[in-house]
């Protein structure tokens, strides 16, 4: 932690499951159609940095997911929010794909089914 901070401050930040602006600037990303790149920690991989496709933000398993299409698994995937140490959203435009469904990333199975797709660790 940086001296930047307090240490009340520090221990309050700590607990904090990731950045309140950053729900804001993946909405953005998402609204406005916008490539950005993330920094995600996996427990699996460590950490990798991605160019994302950002296209919604579901909850699975009680926590909140970026789904988005990963260029670098050349599919879709969810990405825990409280993983994701950073995202740079670009100016880039992207089109929407034409296979893309929400529905199977929903955690409830009523939603709809089909291919289940993996989930970055």
């Amino acid at each position: 932690m940086s001296d930047f901070y307090p240490r009340h401050q520090q221990a309050q930040r700590k607990q904090m499951h990731y950045s309140p602006n950053l729900l804001t600037t993946v909405q953005n990303a998402i609204d406005n159609s916008l490539l950005s790149t993330i920094e995600y920690d996996s427990r699996e991989k460590g950490i990798t940095i991605r160019d994302v496709e950002p296209l919604a933000v579901v909850y699975k398993d009680r926590r909140r997911n970026l789904v988005a299409f990963c260029h670098l698994r050349n599919e879709y995937r969810a990405f825990r929010l409280d993983r994701l140490n950073m995202i740079k959203v670009t100016k880039q435009a992207f089109a929407h794909r034409d296979d893309f469904n929400i529905d199977e990333f929903q955690d409830d199975p009523s939603m709809g089914g089909g291919e289940v797709f993996e989930e970055e660790d």
